[in-house]
């Protein structure tokens, strides 16, 4: 399976565990991920782009939150803490 790993751009700085992996199309929390393992999914990917689920810790977001270019992933104009052309996690 995918995961999903920091970089030194994310604001809490770069991470050698997975934070997150990818099933199916949804993305969940690692047993290694900083504020601990949830089993539901936290966001949805849809053309390429991730949102948040219902059942995320933050609360649902209709608008996408991050966005997938090649193996890399950004945060979009629409993140709730504002964009960053830098990018926040990498795929492995």
């Amino acid at each position: 399976m995918p995961e999903l790993y920091r970089t030194a751009n994310h604001p809490k700085g770069s991470s050698e565990l997975p934070q997150y992996e990818i099933r199916c199309g949804a993305i969940y929390r690692t047993a290694t991920h900083d504020e601990g393992y949830i089993k539901l999914a936290q966001y949805e990917i849809r053309e390429g782009k991730i949102y948040r689920t219902v059942n995320h810790v933050d609360g649902y977001n209709a608008l996408p939150q991050y966005e997938i270019k090649g193996y890399k992933i950004y945060r979009t104009a629409s993140h709730v803490d504002g964009p960053s052309d830098l990018a926040q996690y990498i795929i492995r």
